[in-house]
């Protein structure tokens, strides 16, 4: 076993993190951990092209691709969560 460790881990937490992290980002807000039962409408300063490019960071960073009818489903920031996690191949 290789003791070289990828960037970001894929368990739930770390998804997350990062979920919290790039929204934070793009709408130019301080890191905080977002709960996941947050509506999106209420992350402060997101809109419909924040979200989008949140999401296009996220697929790169976990070198995924996230189907256009998933995006339909996103409410809460929970539901980010779930679609990465169900867009990454198995361990």
């Amino acid at each position: 076993m290789s003791k070289r460790r990828s960037r970001h881990s894929n368990g739930p937490e770390a998804i997350a993190k990062a979920v919290s992290e790039m929204l934070c980002r793009v709408c130019e807000q301080p890191a905080v951990a977002l709960p996941g039962d947050l509506p999106l409408a209420e992350v402060p300063n997101i809109d419909s092209l924040r979200l989008l490019q949140a999401i296009a960071l996220l697929e790169e960073q976990f070198s995924i691709e996230i189907e256009v009818v998933a995006l339909e489903r996103l409410q809460r920031v929970r539901d980010i969560v779930a679609i990465i996690s169900d867009a990454l191949p198995e361990e």
